[in-house]
């Protein structure tokens, strides 16, 4: 018997579902789009004529519940917070952009509400979907098993301003961007955090450059170094265990393996296709088909966190996490002006 198409609506219409999210997602099968819908109408009715979503509305108010298995939601942290929360509790099963709500109690609170309702809601943070850092991840398993050392690249030029209701470009970006390579963080290194080392480099121009060390309660050690100081984007991740390996993605392209045994080796182990049209490279579509995947699993009857789709996908507990994390290198980097090297009072569980 063949599985359910997932009836799904579209909320938010601006540049990310037009640009990142719709492209992608005509790509996927077992999905109809069944209702467009943003403030801005003209917005929606562009994304209407894409996509023939027989329902066009300014609000979620104009959706029937009962017609609707599932959200994508594309808006700013604040409504994204109180729609996640309104629909999951109709019974709609929800993918949202991170970092799905403005402050670590909405996340609480969402959680919470997720947890009681039962349904799969899954957080935006695409990163985990690249198929360069998922081969990364599975090559690597084996060096993280035991005490590592994981350093994370992650610069973005935007956000150049504040924006979302933070009132500087700092908080912003580490809020609204930074905040993947939190993510990222703690997927490859999910023992808790117990200690946030934070230094803030600025230059008076809302530039900056944040180094940041997270101390893990089994002795891992993970580095990020991030900003919105440089002229395009980059993303690396590498990974170095105590067998005397080193795995490294330099970029969104390739991995190698740098050391082997402790001597240097430099095989590439693995390298993406030029003409992917940026599903392997950007993640946009393999975490929409998982979301897809799981909302059909959960239409034909089956508990979607059972399905292959569901397993270690970015949830609302991951956003709380990540958000916690936020939390503290805001702490740590205002404590002192910029730098902070203050060890927690109580270790910091974010798994």
């Amino acid at each position: 018997m063949a599985e359910p198409v997932v009836r799904l609506a579209l909320i938010g219409c601006g540049r990310q579902m037009q640009q990142n999210l719709l492209p992608f997602l005509q790509r996927i099968r077992g999905h109809r789009v069944v209702a467009c819908v943003d403030p801005d109408l003209s917005m929606a009715a562009e994304l209407q004529a894409l996509t023939g979503a027989p329902v066009l509305a300014d609000s979620v108010d104009g959706l029937d519940a009962g017609t609707v298995d599932a959200a994508l939601l594309a808006v700013p942290p604040e409504p994204s917070y109180r729609l996640t929360r309104h629909l999951v509790e109709a019974g709609v099963d929800c993918f949202v952009e991170k970092p799905a709500g403005p402050s670590t109690p909405a996340l609480q609170d969402l959680d919470q509400v997720v947890r009681l309702a039962g349904r799969h809601v899954q957080v935006g943070f695409n990163f985990r979907y690249t198929e360069t850092l998922q081969r990364l991840h599975e090559l690597s398993a084996g060096a993280r098993k035991t005490p590592c050392s994981v350093t994370i690249d992650f610069y973005s030029r935007h956000p150049s301003a504040p924006q979302w209701g933070v009132d500087t470009t700092l908080e912003a970006w580490i809020r609204h961007n930074g905040v993947h390579a939190l993510d990222l963080a703690r997927w490859f290194t999910p023992s808790p955090v117990v200690q946030v080392i934070a230094h803030a480099i600025l230059d008076g121009t809302d530039r900056f450059q944040v180094n940041l060390v997270l101390r893990h309660h089994d002795g891992s050690l993970t580095t990020l170094r991030m900003g919105n100081h440089v002229k395009r984007f980059i993303v690396g991740v590498a990974v170095q265990g105590m067998d005397g390996s080193r795995y490294s993605a330099p970029s969104l392209e390739r991995v190698t393996l740098e050391l082997s045994d402790g001597v240097p080796f430099g095989q590439e182990l693995h390298s993406t296709r030029n003409l992917d049209h940026g599903w392997g490279r950007s993640g946009f579509g393999p975490e929409l088909e998982a979301f897809v995947t799981a909302c059909r699993a959960r239409a034909a009857g089956r508990p979607a966190n059972g399905s292959a789709a569901a397993q270690d996908v970015p949830s609302v507990a991951d956003a709380l996490a990540a958000s916690v994390l936020c939390d503290r290198t805001m702490d740590e980097l205002y404590a002192i002006g910029g730098n902070g090297a203050g060890v927690l009072a109580d270790p910091l569980r974010v798994g």
